[in-house]
């Protein structure tokens, strides 16, 4: 046997409280902790999944996360167990803590078994923290207790655990309560007592037996009839199957099979008919049939068949004849709830648009088969990019209550700096209404209006684009869905979709209320694909998890649920089309009936607006520039910044509010703040930290101090020596491996990066563009196009080592086959993170193992 620590490969991150004595096995076992998330980590160890954290460690570095039995039991059976038995979520008896009473031994050691194996925990003894008692009798101390609190603790049978592990689903505990237990004692012993003599003649009929009898043949006919009358209408109702079930005549015995999970328990049997049985599920007339829905048990499908996708139109769709209902009312835009308080032009409209009559509207529209054409500002009007949003009138709606008011503010500013105007209520001056839902009476009116209805994401992309643009793309436009989203059972993983657009996605997913994983998992709906490569593109074709396109999102967000029906469409499987978020406009033509007609802007408003630039004008005559261009350059222009004598200073770590002071301070004394870490000469912070602020400003800065620098200068009314206030973070210094000081003095001897180039994959974190800044600060160089494999092997200094580095995750190993083919070294970004923190190149740390 193996003298080698349990846990040497391990390199374990703590999320949340853990127990003292697990990380002491932990590193008795030779494992090493690390004290920030990286790709270095292999283990994140939580027994919370509601912690933040765990969801960083799942879907943004997509580590293994295990719960403190993973510790422990590993140690008890010396040898590392299987990680996924050990997940805090998604583990059949996750949060089961289980105590067992009135069991044997060797059924106790069974269940511990299976339950700790399967997420759950086991104790001797019941206390508050126990959400099961498991025991064989109806009696006893522990039975006596639960039964007084039986609100949050639930009584079963040893047969509950065994089933669940059986049926892979949580049972219903109620049906396993022990009372409904017989010892096979009280069904299969004689009577201990001779029977008595039969009377082989009847004994005559009393009036009172006679009346009982008519009385129970009534009561049976009644029950018969009624009976048939629910089975013609297909409506049995469960109440009388279960007493049918348990009626004289059906309490014959049956034999139980055992369970194949663990040794049968001889000495129990659950008393014939004491668990209802569920009603047969009649079939629904006209339902149509979408494919095997994907939560049938493993048996029923067949190896090799296609997964098919959680298919909500299968339950949601129901048959016009069905109490309650509107005939007809199975269509999937039935979804949106109707409010009879509106009037009819005020409710709801449906997502695909019916031309309306001409006495509805007034005036002739083109027909949903004639593209139709959308403006933003009229051609005529050439306006300047930084008044794009001149001549807008916004009204702002429900943002309020999901943002707050002080968010609603700031966009306000915004706004305006771009020439629009917000108003404080809803009238005929205005041209945009700024919801986030069709679910307010505002939207309604607006529609009705011909108001242009839009979304705070068509805000932001106009924004940037600088150019009033029509809405294209589905966040742009008011979602269908309330509080109750559509696919709140749909698990989506999302795989080459790079920063803007990956965020975007994650956006879409969240609009119609399913789950986004960063990794992939075979429990997963579907997957979001942008090209038809990598490692999650080949998993899924080989899990057979469903590969659609961001068009299958888009139509979902505009609440088309079609999509969901199997098979899927095939215009959903075409992947790597350009303009993929582009919205079909043919979809939601009653939401573009404003933009039919182009925005002129007003002469007055163009009066206004030329009178201010001739204000403006004039000022930059007198002054030689703007005063806005001024204040730019006093504090991001990097000519202004070397040639300046005073402290640049940025901050990191420090709550808004404490920035905000420090800034003031700096301003009094002479000094400059800035916001580009590029730039500065000072970077203040409460200890290390690993914030892009600190990974950039670290290639450049002079000093790295404390806050108490600052209120030593605002003292003494004038900067002061740093010498006293640097930072010193022994215990992060050590976890980071790294002296903040001499890492320091490096950086300001050379440049890190000095003569190197990277070229960074798709799919690392974090994202390139983060990677991109940090690598320039520290002299080196972002490659665009990936070089071939000469360039990787021949471009070395003199030392040997590579000048032209490959970054990137284990998600895009496969990428890169010619690399690994020829040997080639390839790194995660901790080269880079690290590095700078270290001030250190390290050819030998970072690198993927890829055999």
């Amino acid at each position: 046997m193996s003298d080698d620590p349990l846990f040497k490969d391990v390199t374990y991150y703590i999320v949340g409280d853990i127990d003292q004595k697990v990380i002491s096995l932990l590193s008795d076992g030779g494992a090493k902790k690390d004290s920030y998330l990286s790709e270095m980590v292999s283990h994140v160890i939580a027994d919370d999944c509601t912690q933040s954290e765990y969801s960083e460690a799942r879907e943004l570095f997509e580590l293994p996360v295990v719960t403190s039995d993973w510790v422990r039991l590993s140690v008890a059976c010396k040898k590392q167990l299987n990680l996924e038995l050990f997940s805090p979520e998604d583990v059949i008896f996750s949060g089961v803590v289980a105590c067992c009473s009135e069991l044997t031994l060797e059924d106790t050691n069974a269940l511990w078994a299976m339950l700790t194996t399967n997420g759950g925990k086991c104790q001797q003894n019941l206390d508050k923290q126990c959400t099961h008692l498991i025991t064989g009798n109806s009696h006893g101390a522990k039975y006596e207790v639960a039964l007084k609190h039986e609100a949050t603790i639930k009584i079963v049978c040893p047969d509950w655990v065994t089933d669940t592990l059986e049926k892979k689903e949580r049972q219903d505990e109620s049906l396993y309560h022990p009372k409904l237990l017989k010892s096979p004692t009280d069904l299969a012993t004689p009577p201990s007592t001779p029977p008595p003599a039969i009377n082989t003649t009847p004994p005559e009929p009393t009036p009172m037996d006679v009346e009982q009898q008519e009385e129970q043949a009534k009561q049976q006919a009644k029950q018969k009839l009624k009976a048939q009358a629910l089975q013609q209408h297909g409506r049995i109702h469960q109440k009388q199957e279960v007493a049918v079930s348990r009626s004289p005549a059906n309490q014959g015995t049956r034999p139980r099979q055992k369970s194949p999970a663990r040794p049968a328990m001889p000495h129990l049997s659950r008393s014939p008919g004491a668990v209802p049985t569920m009603p047969q599920m009649l079939p629904i007339p006209n339902m149509p049939q979408m494919g095997l829905p994907s939560f049938l048990p493993p048996e029923m499908q067949r190896p090799g068949m296609p997964r098919p996708l959680r298919n909500i139109t299968n339950r949601t769709e129901l048959p016009g004849n069905m109490p309650g209902m509107m005939p007809n009312s199975i269509k999937t835009n039935q979804r949106m709830p109707f409010n009879p308080a509106l009037p009819p032009s005020h409710r709801p409209p449906p997502p695909r648009y019916v031309p309306p009559s001409m006495s509805q509207q007034g005036q002739i529209r083109p027909s949903i088969s004639m593209p139709a054409t959308y403006w933003g500002h009229d051609p005529s009007d050439n306006l300047p990019p930084e008044m794009c949003l001149l001549g807008c009138v916004f009204y702002i709606t429900d943002y309020v209550k999901i943002v707050g008011q002080s968010e609603i503010d700031k966009w306000k500013k915004v706004i305006e700096q771009h020439g629009g105007q917000v108003d404080n209520a809803y009238s005929n001056r205005v041209t945009h209404l700024l919801c986030a839902t069709q679910h307010t009476d505002v939207f309604h009116i607006a529609l009705k209006d011909q108001r242009r209805v839009v979304t705070a994401f068509w805000l932001n992309d106009v924004l940037v684009k600088k150019k009033m643009l029509p809405p294209y793309q589905a966040l742009h436009l008011p979602i269908i869905y309330g509080e109750n989203k559509p696919c709140s059972n749909q698990l989506l993983c999302v795989t080459n979709f790079d920063g803007d657009e990956r965020l975007r996605v994650k956006q879409m997913i969240h609009a119609i209320g399913a789950k986004y994983t960063g990794y992939m998992t075979h429990g997963n709906s579907a997957i979001i694909c942008g090209r038809p490569n990598g490692t999650k593109y080949d998993k899924a074709s080989e899990w057979k998890i469903p590969v659609v396109n961001v068009q299958w999102l888009s139509d979902l967000v505009l609440g088309h649920l079609e999509a969901l029906k199997l098979p899927l469409n095939p215009k959903y499987r075409v992947l790597g089309q350009e303009n993929q978020f582009n919205l079909d406009l043919s979809k939601v033509f009653h939401l573009m009936v404003g933009w039919q007609v182009p925005l002129k802007i007003q002469k007055e408003t163009w009066k206004k607006v030329k009178r201010n630039q001739e204000n403006e004008k004039q000022k930059e005559d007198v002054d030689g520039e703007p005063d806005l261009k001024k204040q730019k350059l006093s504090i991001e222009d990097p000519s202004v910044i070397q040639n300046t004598t005073q402290p640049v200073i940025i901050f990191t770590g420090f709550p808004k509010g404490q920035v905000r002071k420090f800034q003031t301070v700096v301003s009094q004394l002479g000094g400059i703040s800035t916001e580009n870490p590029r730039l500065c000469t000072h970077l203040v912070a409460p200890s290390l930290s690993r914030t892009m602020k600190f990974f950039v400003a670290i290639n450049v800065c002079k000093h790295v101090v404390t806050g108490d620098w600052i209120e030593a200068c605002l003292a003494q009314g004038a900067f002061v020596d740093e010498t006293p206030y640097k930072l010193k973070d022994e215990v992060t210094e050590k976890t980071m491996n790294c002296v903040l000081e001499d890492s320091l003095k490096r950086a300001q001897t050379k440049k890190l990066f000095e003569g190197m180039s990277f070229y960074i994959s798709p799919s690392v974190s974090p994202p390139s563009s983060d990677l991109e800044k940090i690598v320039e600060a520290a002299g080196g160089q972002i490659l665009k196009q990936r070089p071939n494999t000469q360039i990787f092997t021949e471009h070395k200094d003199e030392n040997g080592n590579m000048k032209t580095v490959m970054i990137t995750c284990e998600n895009d190993v496969m990428l890169y086959k010619d690399l690994i083919a020829k040997d080639i070294a390839i790194f995660n970004a901790e080269f880079i993170l690290s590095g700078v923190m270290r001030q250190t190149v390290d050819f030998k740390s970072y690198q993927i193992d890829v055999h």
